[in-house]
């Protein structure tokens, strides 16, 4: 197999398991009835925990290359999702050790979201570089899924069972040991000869849009389960298959990014917040179970799209060393944008009620203006990738 094919094999497996910490939201019944003697507050930080610990993960990668390769970096991502999984499962009646151990799982997800476009930047260019990218993103909306789906199995057992799901990040651990080049930072790819530059007007808009998509789309997640049950359209079960429906969704998309880039362009990243907010407002206007589905395909297909687009993004406006500064610096803002999302979508929309229709109304709303003003910004300020702009500089040089 060629190097090429083993990196992309390498990646692939690896974002496989980016989104692991999500696993335990599916016991989340049998964990509040294991813990009745504690807070629920305090049991549900084992889900809200790794959003916030995951920013950690993101500040600390560039640290971290100061003394270790990307390969290096992987593999310690990677055992902070299986040792305290391992824990979990073991110490599974000590509700302060599931708390640590999700703490951890945090910054597992924070070190993997920030190393692995820094590893595709490394060894690819365009377009091979937008294809890859798209095909990690695809990878990890499966892993999600596919995931879940088997921790919803297991719960049904026992809910700790669920831990057992970490076993399969031996497989990507194996992956990334025999397949991904361990050579040092500036050693391990033609990104140790690209000269430092950065577009600050370019990662600045990164990260206001993407924050601004952050903010708009995790409502999907947090409201979805609402919209269907005061509307009587089901219950949990219901809201799983609306749920997998949306991980199809954002992982055919996502999969199909480069061949959908040749036609958005640089609207890419506006196409995302559009569908976004084509999905919550059919789902405000036709309330009915199609429209839930319709706001969580919509949303998935839009975190396709944004995903990816994120990805390419940092290799378009920064180079050389400050590659992994800029990815760590815009992933933070949109870690912030995830966790803020329903506190800031429930305050915009507090005038009109915070049912859960009307918070998709307000972020369907909210999506659709952000992404006219994208679309505006782009066509009359075009950014130049850094690749341009040392083309131009080069030739006014010579």
């Amino acid at each position: 197999m060629k190097q090429e094919n083993r990196i992309q094999l390498a990646v692939a497996a690896f974002c496989f398991v980016n989104l692991m910490y999500i696993v335990p939201s599916v016991a989340v019944s049998g964990m509040v009835a294991a813990f009745h003697d504690q807070p629920q507050s305090k049991v549900l930080l084992l889900l809200t925990l790794p959003n916030l610990t995951g920013i950690i993960g993101v500040l600390a990668e560039p640290f971290l290359e100061r003394w270790l390769s990307r390969k290096h970096i992987c593999l310690m991502a990677l055992s902070f999702f299986l040792v305290p999984g391992a824990i979990s499962f073991v110490v599974h009646n000590q509700l302060d050790v599931l708390v640590a151990c999700s703490v951890f799982m945090g910054i597992a997800y924070g070190l993997q979201s920030t190393v692995f476009p820094l590893v595709v930047s490394s060894y690819f260019n365009e377009p091979k570089r937008s294809q890859v990218m798209g095909i990690a993103t695809g990878a990890m909306q499966f892993g999600r899924m596919a995931t879940t789906l088997v921790a919803g199995v297991l719960a049904g057992f026992e809910w700790y069972m669920v831990y057992l799901c970490f076993a399969v990040v031996l497989v990507p651990m194996v992956l990334v040991y025999f397949c991904l080049p361990g050579e040092k930072k500036g050693q391990q790819s033609e990104e140790g000869h690209q000269r430092d530059a950065v577009c600050m007007p370019g990662v600045i808009r990164l990260a206001l849009v993407g924050f601004c998509f952050a903010s708009f789309y995790f409502v999907v997640n947090t409201h979805t389960s609402l919209y269907i049950e005061e509307n009587s359209l089901g219950g949990t079960a219901v809201t799983g298959v609306v749920t997998a429906v949306g991980s199809i969704a954002a992982t055919v998309v996502a999969a199909a990014f480069g061949w959908l880039q040749r036609y958005t362009g640089r609207y890419t990243m506006a196409a995302s917040l559009l569908v976004t907010g084509v999905g919550y407002l059919i789902s405000t206007v036709w309330v009915s179970l199609p429209g839930a589905i319709a706001a969580m395909v919509g949303a998935s297909a839009g975190i396709g799209l944004f995903c990816p687009c994120l990805m390419v993004g940092f290799a378009r406006y920064s180079s050389g060393r400050y590659l992994s500064i800029v990815t760590s610096a815009v992933l933070t803002v949109v870690n912030v944008g995830y966790f803020v999302s329903p506190y800031l979508v429930e305050w915009v929309a507090s005038p009109l009620g915070n049912s859960a229709q009307m918070i998709f109304a307000t972020a369907g709303g909210l999506a659709l203006a952000v992404a006219a003003v994208s679309a505006i910004a782009n066509w009359k300020a075009p950014l130049q990738s850094i690749d341009t702009q040392v083309r131009t500089a080069t030739e006014v040089e010579v």
